[in-house]
């Protein structure tokens, strides 16, 4: 895992398989990034290669978690990320978007809005 920043918003790229094993740590790794006080977390699943059911519902928690107070986006994008959370309907839980500027610009309301 590693972060970036665009302006006040911080990006949570992940990469690898995002399962049992590795769960607790990317939540212990956003719950520690929300104490900054973002204005809004990203989380980027690019790189992830396998995204279990226990990382789905990471994600479902964290946007909950946010909700009112940071916005909350996730960036999936083909058959290991955003097929299965497409299948089990969470774009209507979560904003998922294909790429990383478009989380960006949609977060920021600024269409050239890349990471710092």
């Amino acid at each position: 895992m590693s972060t970036t920043q665009s302006g006040s918003i911080t990006v949570l790229s992940v990469s690898g398989d995002v399962d049992l094993s590795s769960a607790p740590m990317l939540e212990e790794q956003a719950l520690g990034l929300l104490t900054g006080n973002p204005s809004g977390l990203i989380v980027d699943l690019t790189d992830v290669n396998f995204l279990a059911s226990m990382g789905m519902a990471l994600l479902v928690d964290l946007s909950k978690r946010t909700a009112g107070s940071v916005e909350f986006a996730v960036v999936a994008n083909g058959n290991a990320t955003a097929r299965p959370l497409e299948l089990l309907g969470l774009g209507d839980v979560l904003a998922i978007h294909p790429e990383l500027d478009d989380a960006l610009s949609a977060l920021s309301g600024d269409p050239a809005a890349p990471p710092e």
